[in-house]
C-alpha cells in the first residue's frame, strides 16, 4: 500500500523548486529518511573492445578505477544508495558479437575489472536492462552481471524487483528496457507487488528515440501510468540528452538523465545530472524532497570519460536546473 503523507517535490541545497512549508516539515521531522542518487547512462567500456591510447578501455587499464568517478564521488559516497545504469558488457571472453542487422551499430564491452569503476566511488545498484546488455548474447550478459555481482553490487534485470533497506525504510525498485507502449502492464504489476513490501516504491527504465530534448507522447502516458499504479519515482535514460523533470499525481517523474560516464563518444553533448531523491518517514507520514546537480559529462577538451560536477557560478549551472524544470527548451 502507497504510503499517505505530504509529497514536497523541492530541493533543499539547489532551490529548484521552494515550498515554505518545507522548513517547517522538516523541523518537526522525528522519523528517518532515505537519500538515493541517480545518474544515466554508463558506457564504462569502447566500442567492440577497443583499447587505443585514449580510449575509456585505456583509461581503465592505465588508471585507477576511481579516476572516472572522482569528480563525483563525495556525492556518491554521502547518500545511502547510487543507482546508474550500466550500458555495456562486461566480459574477459572473445565472443561473437550480436547480429544487429544493417545500419549504424554499436557493440559495448569492457573488461570485467571495469565493474570496479562502480565499486570504487560509490554506485551501489546497477540497471542492466538496456539495449546494450545483450551486445555479445547471453553469455556476454551472464558474465556482466558476474562482474557487478563480485563487486557486491546490487544488479537491476529486467522486470524483476529488488528490495532494498536503510534507515528502517524499506525501498522496491525495478527497472526495464522501455521501447513500446503496453510494457507498463507487466511493469503496474510489479509496482503493486513492491508495494505490499516496502515504503517507496521506484522504476527506473530506459528506453524511447535517442536525440530527443523532450519525451515522447506514448512514454509520457507510459510513465504517468506507472505513478498511477503506484510508483512514487521513475527515472529514465537513453536519450544521450537530458529531459525534464515532471510532478504528477503525487509522484515524481525524471524523464531523462542523459549520459554520465559515456565510453562511446569523444565529444557527446556536454551536460548532464545528478538526482538526488530524499524520502523521510515519520509517524504522522512521509515527505519526499528533490535536488538537481547539474554536471558536465566531460571535464577535458573531448571526453576524458570523467564526468564533474558543475559550480554554482558556472553559467551552465542555472541553465540545467531551468531545463529541467521545464523553463527553457536546451540546457546547452
Amino acid at each position: 500500500m502507497r504510503l499517505s503523507g505530504i509529497f514536497l517535490a523541492l530541493t533543499m541545497a539547489m532551490g529548484i523548486i521552494s515550498n515554505p512549508g518545507f522548513d517547517k516539515a522538516i523541523e518537526r521531522s522525528v522519523g528517518t529518511r532515505v537519500t538515493i542518487s541517480f545518474v544515466g547512462d554508463c558506457t564504462i567500456s569502447t566500442n567492440q573492445g577497443g583499447a587505443s591510447q585514449g580510449s575509456l578501455n585505456w583509461y581503465a587499464e592505465n588508471y585507477a578505477p576511481t579516476y572516472f568517478f572522482e569528480k563525483v564521488a563525495d556525492v556518491f559516497l554521502e547518500d545511502d544508495f547510487t543507482v546508474a545504469n550500466c550500458e555495456t558488457v562486461l566480459s574477459d571472453r572473445s565472443l561473437p558479437k550480436k547480429d544487429k542487422g544493417e545500419g549504424t551499430a554499436f557493440w559495448f564491452v569492457g573488461p570485467t575489472d571495469n565493474a570496479k569503476i562502480f565499486s570504487s566511488s560509490g554506485v551501489e545498484i546497477l540497471s542492466v536492462a538496456n539495449n546494450h546488455a545483450m551486445d555479445y548474447g547471453t553469455q556476454g550478459y551472464k558474465d556482466t552481471v558476474s562482474a557487478l555481482e563480485a563487486e557486491d553490487l546490487t544488479v537491476l534485470e529486467r522486470n524483476e524487483p529488488v528490495y532494498l533497506e536503510k534507515n528502517d525504510i524499506k525501498i522496491g525498485m525495478v527497472s526495464e528496457s522501455l521501447w513500446y507502449s503496453g510494457q507498463e502492464k507487466a511493469l503496474c504489476q510489479s509496482v503493486k507487488d513492491m508495494a505490499e513490501n516496502s515504503d517507496i516504491q521506484i522504476v527506473y527504465l530506459h528506453g524511447g528515440t535517442e536525440g530527443l530534448r523532450e519525451p515522447e507522447s506514448w512514454r509520457v502516458s507510459v510513465f504517468r501510468k506507472l505513478v498511477d499504479c503506484g510508483a512514487d519515482l521513475v527515472v529514465a535514460s537513453h536519450a544521450h540528452k537530458l529531459q525534464p523533470i515532471e510532478e504528477y499525481n503525487g509522484g515524481t517523474i525524471v524523464y531523462g538523465l542523459g549520459n554520465f560516464c559515456f565510453g562511446g563518444n569523444r565529444y557527446p553533448e556536454n551536460r548532464t545530472a545528478i538526482f538526488r531523491y530524499t524520502f523521510i518517514k515519520r509517524d504522522d507520514g512521509t515527505a519526499n524532497t528533490w535536488e538537481v546537480l547539474p554536471c558536465y559529462v566531460y571535464t577535458g577538451s573531448s571526453n576524458n570519460w570523467q564526468p564533474a560536477l558543475m559550480e554554482k557560478d558556472d553559467p551552465n549551472y542555472q541553465k540545467v536546473i531551468d531545463f529541467m524544470n521545464g523553463k527553457i527548451s536546451s540546457p546547452v
